[in-house]
């Protein structure tokens, strides 16, 4: 069963009854009978064998528009606190219970299993092109270089944001050129007159 249904079971004749073709098991040519005793000859076929045997028949629910547009605000980058109050601006609570409100809605079935597929496809698709994924990436780290809440997060993304630009790339070493044998013997003279002396 899927995330979302609910199971309810019920017996074959409360389901045939509903459907309104369950016959009265002792009604002889549709009308019930008055005896108490009488036994009826005809039987029900697989309607009574089955009468007493349990159903499940699955009932669906679909996401409410409000937890729509709660799983939309998510995938456009808000926090769960500003989806919630862009799916239900109606509710006047404070922000405490608005973030409670709001985890609780980003744990509910439906709308856990709606972010999660759109998780996957954007990562499907971020996956196929590279350059949208550094563009994701460097998006991603300026709004938390923006909007962390502690300031080693908001470091931390500012100093991944210099790696990606170069910012920190020193220039390649000056080297110095080699010395020629020339350079080599006259300070190789230089130290033997030190160690003579």
């Amino acid at each position: 069963m899927e995330q979302g249904q609910t199971m309810v079971i019920k017996t074959a004749v409360e389901r045939l009854d509903e459907m309104g073709e369950y016959v009265d098991a002792e009604a002889v040519d549709g009308e019930p009978s008055d005896n108490p005793d009488f036994e009826n000859p005809v039987t029900h076929g697989e309607a009574e064998q089955s009468a007493q045997a349990p159903i499940a028949v699955v009932r669906t629910r679909d996401m409410t528009h409000a937890m729509r547009a709660f799983v939309a605000a998510k995938l456009r980058g808000e926090t769960s606190k500003a989806s919630y109050r862009l799916a239900y601006p109606n509710d006047t609570s404070n922000d405490s219970t608005i973030s409670s409100t709001a985890y609780k809605l980003t744990k509910h079935p439906l709308v856990a299993k709606a972010l999660a597929d759109a998780a996957g496809q954007v990562d499907e698709a971020l996956v196929e092109d590279m350059a949208a994924s550094k563009r994701y990436v460097i998006h991603t780290l300026i709004t938390l270089s923006k909007t962390a809440k502690q300031e080693g997060s908001r470091l931390k993304a500012l100093e991944l944001l210099g790696r990606a630009a170069g910012a920190f790339t020193s220039a390649a070493p000056v080297e110095a050129p080699a010395p020629t044998a020339a350079q080599l013997k006259q300070a190789l003279a230089g130290h033997l007159k030190l160690l003579k002396q």
